[in-house]
């Protein structure tokens, strides 16, 4: 997994499964960099609030709870709320990475 910084965005390019990935390097909760994650399976798990994200759909598949107990309750539940990750086409060919970056 790498880092690629074009035109003022950083993309994170990768393989998982033997597969090619690229997203934006933003996590679509609150903005940090997702390249400090870890993986879990085809998603990357976002290291500040464990928000994880399906790679190859974008889609959001998991949500931490932070829930200390049945009583706990959100103080302002749009704090929770995340889009899906920005993902780009990408494509190996001849040993170079080829990457769409219109969405």
């Amino acid at each position: 997994m790498f880092n690629l910084s074009i035109n003022n965005s950083e993309i994170l390019v990768g393989k998982r499964r033997g597969r090619l990935f690229a997203c934006k390097n933003s996590c679509p909760h609150r903005g940090t960099s997702l390249s400090k994650g870890d993986f879990n399976g085809d998603s990357i798990v976002c290291y500040m609030h464990g928000y994880e994200f399906n790679l190859f759909t974008g889609n959001l598949e998991h949500m931490k709870s932070w829930k200390k107990d049945e009583r706990w309750m959100e103080q302002n539940a749009e704090w929770r709320k995340s889009g899906n990750l920005d993902l780009y086409s990408v494509l190996e060919k001849e040993g170079s990475i080829y990457i769409e970056l219109q969405n």
